[in-house]
């Protein structure tokens, strides 16, 4: 019988498992799964807790209805009663700015403003940003669009300075943990290079994707935000019982991979071994790496250099619905200049429904990344110091929790530099040597949950087509 072994059992791996069992299935063909994970748990970086008066998802708290892999898939498990979208009728956003809070403007199209009237009223911007904004659309764009083209570069080269770091700089570092300085504009920003290149200009872009009608897509009338009733923990709990004719091996640590010279794939651990005829490997790409040094140098070597930052959520719950008066809508980001320890906080008992029981409230705090990556290292009673002094100043909080939790994720999210997608064609071109191996998670073509979803669902189609020729 045809082998796959998927290694990695996080959203990714658990994905692939279940796309390849079901693409097997309609094929009509016979495939053995193995599903390798090192720790005991599954489901990586989605880590949901219940309290009594708090529901705590540890890592990502929600996914993007934009990209439409993971809202299918809730789907196809069973989910659907169980989707919950974000309470966007309380949906304000804040930037700590100056020494305090100040609200985001309305119009807001991929971490850049699309109106200029809320901007000209905002007091987020200053004059002299607010009229080189709106001198923006007689800019011709820059010459330089190619993937050189940092994300620093490509906004303030055409929103200008106080854009970047007072609202994309912000916005960015809370979804990507990164340093906008070295973050490719059209790895990450695609949508907005793609804007770009098809009108002519950025701004001539956001007001023709404006105008285009959103009733055509049914996606467009619901939350940009979504979530599961009990957290993100029951998508992957719902996978992990779909799987029928997988075979999930726990707190096994692949050492070794061999390629034989028939093309298979041997996976040695300490207490056993198999071969592969299809090898899906649904990890970080520096682990990635490290495995496929005894399979492919060059292709280790490329996967190596892709970059990861590690992040940090402090969880914290208060027992006094006033604790974070202080804090209104669904939270507040931190522009890097403001020198602050805290980078966003998200007041979860408001942006989600059952997340805190009535008169208690469920803060979220996001640390880390590539501003403060020594803060890793600190204890938890240092962090939970800085963070509530970060909190009393920006919200005046007083009340200390009734509940805390740190959750520390080391290297967990890639950071798409310059150069990435240079480095994706070479990894490509250098797979297409190795029929068989698949490369799958958020190391390559998106960071979010919708994108690690679509990564295993076409890593498993092809290894299924490849047992389909071979059967």
């Amino acid at each position: 019988m045809p082998q796959i072994a998927i290694v990695g059992a996080g959203i990714t791996g658990l994905s692939a498992a279940y796309y390849a069992e079901k693409i097997a299935a309609q094929a009509g063909l016979d495939v053995h799964i193995r599903l390798i994970e090192r720790q005991d748990r599954l489901g990586g970086v989605i880590q949901t807790e219940q309290t009594e008066h708090y529901l705590i998802d540890g890592g990502p708290d929600s996914f993007l209805t934009q990209k439409p892999a993971a809202l299918e898939l809730c789907r196809e498990l069973g989910l659907a009663d169980q989707l919950l979208p974000s309470n966007d009728q309380q949906r304000k956003t804040y930037i700590w700015l100056g020494g305090r809070l100040r609200e985001l403007p309305d119009g807001l199209q991929f971490v850049v403003p699309s109106k200029i009237w809320p901007v000209f009223r905002s007091d987020l911007f200053s004059l002299a940003g607010k009229i080189r904004l709106a001198c923006s659309p007689l800019i011709p764009p820059p010459s330089n669009r190619g993937e050189g083209v940092t994300v620093a570069d490509f906004i303030r080269e055409r929103l200008g300075q106080e854009v970047l770091e007072r609202l994309a700089e912000p916005l960015l570092s809370a979804v990507y943990g990164g340093d906008v300085e070295r973050m490719s504009a059209k790895a990450t920003l695609p949508q907005l290079v793609a804007l770009e290149e098809k009108y002519g200009s950025l701004w001539k872009g956001i007001q023709q994707s404006r105008r285009q009608p959103r009733q055509s897509n049914p996606q467009n009338k619901q939350s940009l935000f979504m979530t599961l009733r009990k957290g993100l923990g029951e998508l992957t709990g719902a996978l992990e019982k779909k799987l029928i004719s997988t075979e999930i091996l726990r707190g096994t640590a692949i050492q070794k991979i061999l390629r034989d010279g028939d093309g298979n794939y041997q996976l040695q651990w300490p207490s056993g071994e198999m071969k592969a005829d299809a090898l899906i490997l649904a990890l970080p790409a520096y682990a990635a790496s490290q495995l496929l040094r005894t399979v492919s140098g060059p292709l280790a070597g490329k996967l190596g250099e892709i970059p990861y930052h590690s992040s940090l959520i402090v969880s914290l719950g208060f027992e006094d619905a006033e604790a974070a008066r202080g804090l209104k809508g669904f939270g507040f980001l931190v522009p890097r200049g403001e020198g602050k320890t805290v980078i966003a906080c998200t007041r979860m008992s408001t942006k989600f429904s059952h997340r805190a029981t009535p008169g208690h409230v469920l803060l979220r705090c996001f640390l880390g990344g590539a501003r403060q990556p020594a803060v890793m290292d600190e204890s938890d009673e240092r962090i939970l110091e800085l963070t509530l002094g970060d909190l009393k100043e920006m919200i005046g909080l007083r009340v200390k929790p009734n509940y805390v939790r740190i959750f520390r994720w080391k290297n967990c999210m890639a950071q798409y530099d310059t150069g990435h997608l240079k480095r994706l064609e070479e990894i490509t071109s250098l797979l297409a040597e190795l029929p068989g191996l698949y490369l799958a998670g958020n190391g390559y073509r998106g960071i979010g949950i919708p994108d690690c979803v679509q990564s295993a669902a076409v890593a498993a189609g092809a290894a299924v087509e490849r047992l389909k020729m071979g059967a």
